[in-house]
Parts: structure tokens; C-alpha cells; sequence
């Protein structure tokens, strides 16, 4: 009977298998990109022409060498990416017509177009924080002026009780 105890606590303790920390990164990612879709945020997670694999790491909790290390993640990557890239979304670096050497105009141009785009979103996020901290300066500042004038009746209080005798000086 002590024995069938020690097993359960051991496998309460147990440390998941690298094939299961596998399985739940996949699991993780999946959820995160139901997560973009609802948003349908794609663009924020763009950089150079592909998804952000760092910044998709950190957010789905787990390293970004998992991309390398996981088959299954990256096969779940990659068919996310052919996705956006048949919704117009992710616009690879070349067409099958241009040469490797061409500029991809539309590219560089969907490119600038997401660099507005953050810009304007660090700039909006920007303007909300100016104008909370302002709204909390004005509210400190109200409560402030409050104190002093409560500060200076009760100094005045305080000086009449003393001149009256009714007050002891410490």
C-alpha cells in the first residue's frame, strides 16, 4: 500500500517529457493563432516579409529555438504562413515571375504600409497614457490643493486654541 502511494506522489511531481512540452507548444501555438484570428491582428506580428518567431515564442511561453527543435511547430508555422500568404496577408519576397535580383515593390510597399500602421499604434497607445497620466496629475493636484487648505484650518484652529489657553503647548 506505501508503495501505490510513493508512485502517485512521484507522478504527481513528475516532470512532462520533452515529447509532451512538444505536443504542448504546438497545443499553445494553435491556441495563439485562434487568438489572431479573432483579433485578426496578423499584421502587428509581421517583420521582414514573415511572422515574428520571437515575439510568437515569448507570447505562446515557450524558447525560440523551438521553431528548430519541434518538427510539429514548425510544420504549424509554415502552413499558418502559406495561409496569410493565400489571404493576401503575408506577402513573400518573390514572385514566381521576378528574378532574385528584382525589388518586390509590393513587398516594400506592404512593408511601409505595416510600419505606418505600428507607428500608429504606438502613437495612439502613446496619446491614451499622455492623457491618463494627465487626468491622474489633475485629480493629485485637486487633492492636493484639498490638503493645504484643510492643513492651513487647522493651523489656524490650532493658533486660536493656543492663544484662547485651551490649547497645551507640547
Amino acid at each position: 500500500m506505501a508503495h501505490g502511494l510513493f508512485s502517485e506522489e512521484c507522478q504527481a511531481t513528475r516532470k512532462p517529457s520533452n515529447a509532451e512540452l512538444a505536443t504542448q507548444a504546438v497545443e499553445r501555438f494553435n491556441a495563439w493563432v485562434g487568438e489572431r484570428e479573432k483579433a485578426e491582428d496578423w499584421r502587428d506580428y509581421l517583420r521582414a516579409g514573415k511572422l515574428n518567431r520571437s515575439e510568437i515564442a515569448a507570447e505562446c511561453g515557450f524558447g525560440r529555438a523551438a521553431w528548430q527543435q519541434n518538427p510539429a511547430l514548425a510544420v504549424a508555422l509554415e502552413s499558418v504562413e502559406e495561409r496569410l500568404i493565400a489571404l493576401g496577408i503575408l506577402v513573400t519576397g518573390h514572385s514566381p515571375t521576378q528574378g532574385q535580383d528584382e525589388p518586390n515593390t509590393s513587398q516594400t510597399e506592404a512593408l511601409a504600409e505595416q510600419s505606418v500602421r505600428r507607428a500608429m499604434a504606438a502613437k495612439g497607445k502613446a496619446e491614451h497614457r499622455v492623457k491618463a497620466l494627465e487626468e491622474q496629475n489633475a485629480t493629485l493636484k485637486a487633492e492636493v490643493r484639498e490638503l493645504k487648505d484643510q492643513l492651513r484650518r487647522n493651523q489656524m484652529r490650532e493658533e486660536h486654541l493656543s492663544r484662547t489657553g485651551r490649547l497645551l503647548n507640547p
